[in-house]
């Protein structure tokens, strides 16, 4: 199978019905209760997640990136058991201890070694991920590793365009291919989530009085709900991770002969399609994003 930039693209958006689907709606739930701007970049973060994992396997699909796949169970148990710990830091408005200097960049106005009250809960606005120095740092780094998980969850249930792609990897086709290949790839993987993303703003969910920050004081420290709520979302992501090595074949909306058969017929309608057609037409959405993440600001 020839795979150009499109059809790895796609190949990538169809994971969606693919086992490694699982972890995406709650992946995204994990950090939506947050402001339009901080949600936006959340979604951002977790898109790299997804391609820096996945873009080893395209520069080095015959070694690198085949020993990350017959590893893929032990990443994603480290993995899980980082993202456990900081869905629990996040619920608790817990933060990692960082040097003077950092913690007067991080913020002005609160320190990042200040315990949460109630005033300052409600002021910051934990409880929806704002900029705020107790949780912007815990917040994007298990975003990030949420993306790095469904990333190696998706490996492990790749259907014949991801098979296709590591094959062209590893017989030692140009690397610079390999990796743009998986970058498009990891894209189209992230895709639903970028879409769910601006569908959330679009019906100003965040604008909602219920999911507006309450403080709520637990075991003697100061978070909100929707950081409680948040973070056990993270903790329960992490569990999964751990425990099913990145491999989820029971959470799957397709069969594997279903998938198979879908990523073959959609690969063969969009074959002629030209690659640079898909390029511009990549850039000006991605342009678009541009302009709708500033104007959330």
């Amino acid at each position: 199978m020839h795979v150009s930039y499109l059809i790895a693209f796609v190949g990538g958006a169809l994971t969606i019905f693919a086992p490694c689907a699982a972890m995406l709606l709650p992946s995204f739930f994990a950090y939506a209760f947050s402001s339009t701007r901080v949600m936006l970049a959340r979604t951002g973060v977790f898109a790299l997640g997804v391609i820096l994992a996945l873009l080893p396997f395209g520069a080095f699909a015959g070694t690198f990136g085949h020993f990350l796949r017959d590893n893929s169970a032990t990443v994603s148990l480290i993995a899980g058991a980082v993202i456990i710990v900081l869905g629990f830091m996040q619920a608790f408005s817990l933060t990692f201890p960082v040097p003077q200097f950092a913690s007067k960049l991080m913020s002005q106005t609160t320190s990042a070694s200040t315990p949460v009250s109630k005033t300052t809960a409600t002021e910051t606005g934990v409880g929806d991920t704002a900029d705020s120095a107790n949780n912007k740092v815990p917040s994007a780094m298990g975003v990030f590793l949420l993306g790095l998980g469904y990333a190696l969850a998706g490996v492990g249930c790749s259907g014949p365009i991801l098979g296709a792609v590591l094959a062209y990897g590893s017989l030692g086709g140009s690397v610079i291919d390999g990796m743009l290949l998986m970058v498009f790839y990891g894209l189209g993987m992230a895709t639903p989530v970028v879409l769910l993303a601006l569908l959330w703003d679009s019906l100003k969910v965040n604008q909602k009085a219920l999911l507006r920050p309450r403080p709520v004081q637990i075991f003697g420290r100061w978070t909100t709900v929707m950081n409680l709520i948040s973070g056990h979302i993270f903790v329960v992501l992490g569990a999964i991770l751990m425990f099913s090595g990145g491999q989820l074949d029971n959470f799957s909306l397709l069969t594997g002969e279903q998938q198979i058969e879908l990523e073959s017929t959609v690969a063969a309608a969009l074959a002629a399609v030209p690659g640079w057609l898909f390029i511009a037409l990549f850039a000006v959405i991605l342009a678009l994003l541009g302009l709708k993440f500033k104007s959330s600001k």
